[in-house]
């Protein structure tokens, strides 16, 4: 039995444009974390608790970041589907 499956342009543009705007506010997100813990010790906030802070400002912002390969990974499958639709939408019958 055939599986009829149709995906429409707009559609993958849009998630094109999700995995972009993600990629965007997590990497913003994890700048700002690190500009704000920056800020604090050069504000003169330098002892252990500032050390111990700074740990968990850096795991804070790999996580953030993690996801980043994986979507740009998604991304890049697609606009390969992208492609595809759009070569496909070419052939005339």
């Amino acid at each position: 039995m055939a599986i009829k499956v149709s995906v429409e342009k707009a559609a993958v543009q849009g998630g094109i444009g999700c995995c972009k705007t993600s990629i965007h506010e997590l990497q913003t997100a994890s700048s700002s974390l690190q500009r704000s813990y920056q800020r604090a010790g050069s504000g003169g906030w330098r002892d252990q608790k500032y050390a111990a802070l700074g740990g968990i400002v850096g795991e804070c912002c790999a996580a953030l970041t993690k996801p980043v390969a994986e979507l740009q990974e998604c991304m890049v499958k697609l606009e390969a589907l992208l492609k595809a639709i759009s070569d496909y939408e070419q052939i005339s019958l």
